[in-house]
């Protein structure tokens, strides 16, 4: 599957140094399967800093292993639990991470 990173700068290679605490689902690095959402996010964060913005664009591939290599959290939906996750997530200031999730999947 095709996900999308829209940014101020062009991306050539991720680097989780970069991303930024208080966050919705914490410190890392964001796609979206939808390419509009990452160009309306490129849209918006690259007027902020003086840029056109840009779309990077990444094949995702899910692997049959990939729970038992990685941690991963769904939601659904929105739903008290993902509001509860998204509210801890914002209020965090520190480096350190609210959960010890490897991927975050949600809305």
């Amino acid at each position: 599957m095709k996900v999308y990173h829209g940014s101020y700068t062009e991306i050539t290679e991720i680097d989780l140094e970069k991303s930024l605490p208080q966050k919705d689902f914490g410190r890392g690095f964001y796609v979206t399967k939808f390419r509009r959402h990452a160009e309306n996010w490129a849209k918006i964060i690259g007027a902020k800093h003086h840029t056109q913005g840009y779309i990077t664009e990444f094949e995702y591939t899910e692997s049959p292993f990939a729970n038992s290599i990685c941690k991963i959290k769904h939601f659904d939906d929105y739903c008290e639990q993902w509001l509860d996750f998204v509210v801890e997530n914002r209020k965090n200031e520190n480096i350190e991470a609210v959960h010890d999730f490897d991927i975050v999947e949600g809305p």
